[in-house]
């Protein structure tokens, strides 16, 4: 046996990357799922009223109307309860609704139909007259939520009222007597504003916009009355000067120069009414009592 050891030599081929292979791809592709998940729920949430978020709860307090396992198909005892949930839970009926909800909507879209009829009646009444009908693009008459809003704008070749005052032109004045004679049919109040543009009065004058546009609204108010406007469907009069421009980007426009009627909606008209109405005088007599005289 030979006294010298033999030598072995063994050669490693270095891989760095078979290790571990593409478990990590795996692993950091469910990390940007969990994360993407979180931030759309916080975005979800931060959208959400508090309404909203117990009915959320409420959902995730109870989400099936199924107590058992599918294979037992044991009805819950909430199983066709009614609910106003936001959230569909599953099953629940929701809450029939009151006549006093189907009553107030079928008001309000009787009331639009009312308004879209004006519309059409006033628009009609343009087209008729010869006269009038080459005024009807200083007219924009549109249903918005506060009821029918019909804006008679200034032209700078047709304005409707002389310069710095509220005597109307006899076009300014038609117009008016014949949107009038079609408001007249309306049992709706009605609220009517001037508009002036912002070229005002030298800075000490005691006249100003303020007192024209309001001016311009009481003219505006005696002509719908000699149209047929009874006077007690008049809900309010007033000037609002430059403050509600029709063309934001451009306040010295003419066109921000015009007269503003509103047939009011119910919806509408109560709101003005609960910022118009005078608070009741207490009676105060009890309360004002003298007190003693005191004797020194």
């Amino acid at each position: 046996m030979s006294d010298e050891q033999s030598i072995i030599i063994k050669r490693l081929k270095k891989c760095p990357h078979c290790a571990h292979g593409g478990a990590w791809k795996v692993a950091f592709a469910d990390f940007m799922t969990a994360a993407m998940a979180f931030f759309l729920m916080l975005w979800i949430l931060g959208g959400t009223n508090d309404e909203q978020m117990r009915a959320m709860a409420e959902y995730f307090r109870d989400p099936s109307v199924i107590e058992a396992s599918p294979d037992n198909l044991v009805e819950s005892k909430e199983a066709g309860q009614s609910s106003d949930s936001m959230i569909d839970m599953g099953g629940f009926m929701d809450t029939p609704k009151g006549d006093g909800e189907d009553t107030g909507a079928a008001d309000a879209a009787r009331e639009k139909a009312e308004m879209q009829m004006l519309k059409m009646q006033i628009e009609k009444k343009i087209e008729d007259n010869p006269v009038l009908e080459q005024f009807k693009n200083q007219l924009k008459i549109e249903v918005t939520p506060n009821g029918l809003q019909v804006q008679i704008l200034d032209d700078r070749k047709r304005p409707m009222f002389g310069s710095g005052v509220d005597l109307p032109k006899d076009y300014a004045a038609n117009i008016l007597k014949e949107v009038g004679s079609v408001l007249a049919q309306s049992n709706n109040r009605i609220s009517i504003a001037g508009h002036t543009d912002s070229s005002g009065y030298h800075s000490n004058a005691e006249y100003t916009n303020w007192e024209l546009s309001a001016d311009r609204a009481n003219a505006a108010r005696r002509l719908l009355l000699d149209g047929g406007v009874d006077g007690d469907k008049v809900a309010q009069v007033v000037g609002l000067s430059d403050t509600v421009p029709f063309d934001q980007e451009n306040p010295y426009n003419p066109r921000n120069r015009r007269i503003s009627i509103i047939v009011l909606n119910k919806e509408a008209d109560e709101r003005l009414r609960s910022l118009s109405e005078a608070p009741k005088v207490e009676d105060l007599s009890k309360e004002m009592i003298n007190p003693p005289i005191s004797q020194n």
